[in-house]
């Protein structure tokens, strides 16, 4: 990938969280088997199976850097894998910390999240194709869920508006130098998003959104892990059918 190609771009693999919600005793995320892979693994190989990602940046917990790089010098779907640097105390800290680390002469930066592995490469070079245009863009799939509000997590109170939420996935890809310019103003302003769209919509404006996908799911809880390696034997049926 030339760095003179509007698409081209670096991606920043977040996998630097602590993982407390998969239960006591559980290995890191990046690290959990799924398949015979790691998650780590899979979402590198769906980044490396993506023509514009030129390199990935993986940020991690400082305590897993030197196994990432060994897992990386081992696997073969981790083969863009350029830099592990350690992640920080909040999201926006790791992000940017993986957009210092990305090589420069690259216009686009894409932010996925490790825990998200069942991401296609069609869908991160869709996203990357709009950003090139257009700036940015964000994956999303509209809510399906009636939505409530609750101030106490014990009543319902309201209702929210289904037609117009959408559920906000990765990977999200802005342009280079907006990201890094939008993570300084975060950290400046002591500002907590929990994702990078966030920053841009309150300090830029929209992003465009691209149709996500809910095969896409994020391993957050247990139960996530067995829906994931289902869904991997699906598409490995369907592909042998083929």
């Amino acid at each position: 990938m030339s760095p003179t190609d509007p698409k081209a771009t670096s991606a920043v693999l977040v996998a630097a969280g602590r993982s407390t919600r998969m239960g006591e005793g559980s290995q890191r995320k990046p690290f959990l088997l799924l398949e015979g892979r790691t998650v780590l693994e899979h979402a590198c190989a769906a980044l490396d199976g993506a023509a514009s990602v030129a390199e990935i940046v993986v940020v991690a917990c400082p305590e897993d850097l030197d196994r990432i790089r060994k897992l990386a010098a081992a696997s073969l779907s981790m083969g863009k894998v350029r830099r592990v640097v350690p992640g920080g105390d909040h999201r926006a800290d790791s992000v940017a910390a993986g957009a210092e680390a990305a090589d420069p002469k690259f216009p686009l930066i894409l932010v996925h999240d490790a825990a998200r592995p069942l991401v296609l490469p069609d869908l991160v070079e869709r996203a990357i194709a709009v950003a090139a245009v257009r700036g940015s863009a964000v994956v999303a799939i509209p809510a399906t869920d009636t939505i409530k509000t609750s101030s106490d997590g014990q009543r319902s109170e309201s209702t929210l508006d289904r037609s117009v939420l959408w559920c906000a996935q990765t990977p999200q890809v802005f342009r280079a130098a907006v990201l890094k310019e939008l993570l300084e103003r975060a950290r400046r302003d002591g500002m907590r998003p929990t994702d990078e769209a966030a920053l841009h919509e309150s300090c830029v404006g929209p992003v465009p959104i691209v149709q996500g996908d809910p095969g896409n799911l994020k391993l957050t809880w247990p139960e996530d892990l067995a829906c994931a390696a289902a869904l991997l034997r699906e598409r490995t049926a369907r592909s042998s059918k083929r």
